[in-house]
C-alpha cells in the first residue's frame, strides 16, 4: 500500500469572465442584441451564422439565424462586441456593438462580402492532408526558413522525432525555450540513440525557433470551414461557445465535466489544472500538489478522467512518477506514487475510470496500466505487438466495455486491443487497412464506438465478437477522432477534428447532424458530455489553446 496525503489548494485566478446566450445558465444579466441577417439584394436569409465577439474577454457566441432571418442573444453583460454574419457563400463586414447595461441593442447584418477562401480539411496547420504525425514517415522533410538554426534543427531534431512536428507548432519564445530544456533533458534518458547540442546551439536555436515558428504567425481565414449553404432543421438548432485562453501556449489537450457542469483541462505546456466555469465564465487554474519538479520545467498533467462523485484522475508527465485523485467540491488533490519497482511509462494518452468504482485505467504506448482504487496497487500488461516486434504500437483512446473488458486503439500499428483485467490476457483485433483508431466510448448496450482517423469513419464494435461495423459522416476527410455515447437520447457524438466539427449520430435511424465550430483549426480531439445539460457537448483544442461547447436547441 502506497502512502497519499491531502492537501488543500487555493484557486489561482486568471481572470473573470461573464456572459450568457439563449439558455446558457449564467447570470441574470438584462442586455441583449438581436438583428437581422439579409444577403446584399436584402433578402432575409434563415439559417446563417451570426458570430458575436467579445475580445476583452475572449469569448466567441456563434448562433443560427432563424425565421425571418432573425437572431438574438440574450443576458449579456455591458461592453465592446463585434457582431459578423456568415452564409450563403457571403458574410458582413464585422460591425462594433457597444452594449451598455440594461439596454438591448440592435445590430442588421448585411452579407455584401463574398466568403473567404474554403480551408480544406486537414490536420492543424496542413490543409488538405488528414493524418496526424502517426504518418510523419510517408512525408518528405519540410521546407524550413532559411537562417543560422536550420542546419541545428536539420541535425538533432530528427534524433528522436520528424521534422513534421516542431514545424506545426506556434508558441512564444517563452515556451520555446521551456520545451528545448525539455527536449535536452530527455536526449540523456538515452544517451546512445541522441547527441545534445551545445549552450550556444541551444541560443541560436532559440532565436531561430521563435522568428519562424511563434503566435504571430498568420492564422487561417476563420471562417474558412463554415458551410457555404444556409443551414436547416436540427442542424440549425444550436448555439457554439468559444474560449480563447490567456495563455496562447496553454494547449488544453484533454477535459473532463464535473457534476455541476464545470470543465476540467489539463494543459500540456502549463503545470496546473485549468477550470472552466459556464455559469460565470471564469476562467481559473489550480496547481498540483508540491513534488520533485524542477520550477520551470514542463511537466503536466496527463488527460483527466471523471471518477465517481466528484472526483477526477490525471497521471502527471514529468518527474513526479504519481497519480492524482482531486476532488472538484473540496479542491483537494489525493496523490498515489507508483512504485520504483514498477519501471517505464506510467501515462498516456487517455485515462478512464472504471463504471464499477475499482480500477482507473490509462493506455501508456507500449503497456495498460492500471490503478486499484481500494489497494492503491498498480498493475501493468504489456501489448503483445510491442512483445513480438518492438515496435511501439502507441496505445491510444480507451474505454471500458460491458462486460468490464478494457478496449484500447493501437494507433501505429492499425490494432484495437482488448484487455481482461481478470486473467491479464490481452486480444489484438487488426483493423481493415491504414485506419489509425483515435479514441473511442462505450454506449447504452456496452459496445464500443471509435473514430477511425485517417478513413473519417465511425466504428462499432460488439464488444463480445469484434465485430465491427463502419459509418461514413458526411464530411469527407472529417477526421474522426473521440466519440462518446448519450445513454439517454441513444446517440452517439463525434468529432470531426480535421473538419471543425462536432456530429451526431442516430444508430437506429443512421442519421447524421453536423455542427460546426465557431473558429478554423480549434482542433477539437476530446468532448464529453455535460452531467448537468444534457444538450450540451464540451470540447477541448490541444495547438488551439481553446476550449468550448456546442449546446443543442430544443424544438
Amino acid at each position: 500500500m502506497f502512502s497519499h496525503g491531502r492537501r488543500m489548494l487555493a484557486v489561482i485566478a486568471a481572470g473573470m469572465l461573464l456572459v450568457c446566450v439563449h439558455s446558457v445558465r449564467a447570470a441574470d444579466f438584462a442586455g441583449s442584441v438581436q438583428g437581422v441577417v439579409r444577403s446584399a439584394s436584402g433578402q432575409a436569409l434563415p439559417g446563417a451564422y451570426v458570430k458575436l465577439i467579445h475580445p476583452e474577454r475572449r469569448l466567441t457566441f456563434m448562433v443560427i439565424s432563424q425565421a425571418q432571418g432573425r437572431y438574438t442573444v440574450n443576458n449579456l453583460p455591458p461592453g465592446q462586441y463585434t457582431v459578423q454574419g456568415i452564409g450563403n457563400g457571403f458574410q458582413s463586414k464585422p460591425a462594433p456593438v457597444d452594449l451598455t447595461a440594461g439596454r438591448p441593442a440592435t445590430a442588421d447584418v448585411s452579407l455584401t462580402e463574398k466568403q473567404g477562401a474554403v480551408v480544406p480539411n486537414g490536420w492543424v496547420r496542413t490543409p488538405g492532408r488528414v493524418s496526424g504525425n502517426e504518418l510523419d514517415s510517408e512525408l518528405p522533410p519540410p521546407n524550413l526558413p532559411e537562417g543560422d538554426g536550420k542546419q541545428i534543427v536539420q541535425a538533432k531534431c530528427p534524433q528522436c522525432h520528424y521534422l513534421h512536428r516542431l514545424t506545426q507548432m506556434r508558441w512564444t519564445r517563452d515556451n520555446w525555450e521551456k520545451k528545448l530544456a525539455w527536449m535536452r533533458e530527455r536526449i540523456h534518458e538515452n544517451p546512445a540513440r541522441a547527441v545534445d547540442w551545445t549552450d550556444q546551439e541551444n541560443k541560436i536555436l532559440l532565436d531561430y525557433l521563435a522568428k519562424n515558428f511563434s503566435n504571430t504567425t498568420p492564422k487561417f481565414d476563420p471562417n474558412g470551414r463554415l458551410s457555404r449553404t444556409l443551414l436547416k432543421g436540427d442542424a440549425a438548432r444550436y448555439i457554439a461557445v468559444d474560449f480563447e485562453a490567456p495563455n496562447p501556449d496553454a494547449a488544453f489537450h484533454d477535459l473532463t465535466v464535473d457534476p455541476g457542469g464545470v470543465a476540467w483541462a489539463n494543459q500540456l505546456n502549463v503545470y496546473a489544472l485549468a477550470k472552466f466555469d459556464p455559469k460565470t465564465f471564469t476562467f481559473t487554474q489550480v496547481p498540483p500538489p508540491a513534488g520533485g519538479t524542477k520550477p520551470g520545467t514542463l511537466a503536466h498533467m496527463g488527460p483527466p478522467a471523471r471518477g465517481a462523485g466528484d472526483s477526477i484522475w490525471m497521471a502527471e508527465i514529468g518527474a513526479n512518477r504519481r497519480w492524482l485523485q482531486f476532488d472538484t467540491r473540496t479542491m483537494e488533490f489525493t496523490s498515489y506514487p507508483v512504485p520504483p519497482t514498477l519501471k517505464g511509462n506510467i501515462s498516456g494518452n487517455t485515462m478512464v475510470a472504471d463504471p464499477n468504482g475499482k480500477m482507473v485505467w490509462t493506455t501508456a504506448g507500449t503497456r495498460i496500466v492500471g490503478l486499484n482504487i481500494q489497494t492503491k496497487q498498480f498493475v501493468a500488461y504489456d501489448i503483445p505487438s510491442w512483445v513480438e516486434t518492438k515496435k511501439n504500437p502507441n496505445a491510444y483512446g480507451l474505454d471500458v466495455a460491458g462486460d468490464g473488458t478494457v478496449w484500447f486503439a493501437e494507433r501505429e500499428v492499425n490494432k484495437m486491443g482488448r484487455l481482461d483485467p481478470a486473467t491479464g490476457k490481452i486480444d489484438e483485433f487488426p483493423t481493415p487497412g491504414v485506419d489509425i483508431p483515435r479514441r473511442m466510448g462505450t454506449d447504452w448496450d456496452g459496445n464500443l464506438w471509435v473514430g477511425f482517423h485517417k478513413t473519417g469513419k465511425l466504428v462499432k464494435i460488439d464488444h463480445q465478437t469484434a465485430k465491427m461495423t463502419f459509418y461514413q459522416p458526411p464530411t469527407e476527410n472529417s477526421g474522426a477522432y473521440h466519440v462518446v455515447a448519450d445513454p439517454k437520447r441513444k446517440v452517439i457524438w463525434l468529432t470531426e477534428q480535421t473538419a471543425d466539427k462536432i456530429a451526431r449520430f442516430d444508430p437506429k435511424t443512421e442519421t447524421w447532424t453536423e455542427f460546426s465550430l465557431p473558429i478554423v483549426e480549434s482542433d477539437a480531439r476530446r468532448i464529453e458530455l455535460d452531467p448537468s445539460n444534457p444538450n450540451r457537448i464540451w470540447w477541448a483544442g490541444d495547438t488551439s489553446s481553446h476550449l468550448g461547447y456546442i449546446e443543442v436547441l430544443d424544438k
